[in-house]
C-alpha cells in the first residue's frame, strides 16, 4: 500500500506543479510578449481533472471528506456498524460507476485515437485518471470502513490521526541536551 500512497501523492504533486508552472509562464507571456500560449488552457484543464480525481482518493485515504457524521458518531454497536456499511456501500457503488464508465470512455478514446486539440497528446492519458480514481477510491473506502469498524472515529481521534500523517516525526535524538530547545 506504500507504493499506492506514493503514486497518489506524486500524481497530485506533479499535476499541481505543472499547472502552476504553465499558468505562470502563460501570465508572463501575456504581459511581456502580449501573446497568450494556446496550449496552456488545454494542459491546465486536463491536469485539473487529474488533480481533482486523485485528490478525492487522497481525501478518502485521510478521512478528510466532509460528511454528516453526527448519526454515525453517536450511534452505538450494530446501528453504527450498519450505518458505516451502508455509507461505504453507496460510496463504492458510485466509485464503481466511475470505474466502469470512465474505463469505457478511456478505451473508446484510445481506440478512436482522440488527441488534445493543441498539443496532440492522447486524450486517454488524462481520462485514465477517472477509472483509476474509481479503483483506488474503492480500495481506500474499504480500508476506511475496516478502520472505522475497528478503531475510534471520534472527531478527536480523526484530528490526531490526520495530524500524525501530516506532521513529520521528530525523535528526541535530534535535539541536543547541551542547548535548551535548540537543534544540533
Amino acid at each position: 500500500m506504500r507504493v499506492i500512497r506514493f503514486f497518489e501523492d506524486w500524481v497530485i504533486i506533479a499535476s499541481f506543479m505543472v499547472i502552476v508552472l504553465v499558468t505562470f509562464v502563460n501570465v508572463l507571456s501575456r504581459y511581456i510578449f502580449k501573446a497568450s500560449l494556446a496550449f496552456s488552457e488545454e494542459i491546465t484543464i486536463n491536469l485539473l481533472v487529474v488533480l481533482t480525481m486523485m485528490g478525492a482518493v487522497v481525501g478518502i485515504r485521510l478521512g478528510a471528506h466532509l460528511g454528516f457524521s453526527y448519526l454515525v458518531d453517536n450511534a452505538k454497536g450494530s446501528v453504527r456498524r450498519a450505518l458505516l456499511i451502508t455509507g461505504t456501500t453507496l460510496i463504492v457503488l458510485f466509485l464503481a460507476v466511475l470505474l466502469i464508465w470512465g474505463g469505457e470512455m478511456t478505451i473508446a478514446q484510445g481506440l478512436r485515437g482522440r488527441a488534445t486539440p493543441s498539443l496532440g497528446i492522447p486524450q486517454w492519458l488524462f481520462t485514465l485518471s477517472i477509472p483509476l480514481a474509481g479503483l483506488l477510491g474503492i480500495i481506500r473506502s474499504l480500508q476506511a470502513l475496516r478502520t472505522a469498524l475497528n478503531e475510534d472515529t471520534s472527531a478527536e481521534a480523526v484530528v490526531e490521526r490526520l495530524a500524525s500523517e501530516a506532521a513529520p516525526t521528530i525523535d528526541s535524538s535530534e535535539f541536543s541536551s547541551d542547548v535548551e530547545g535548540g537543534r544540533k
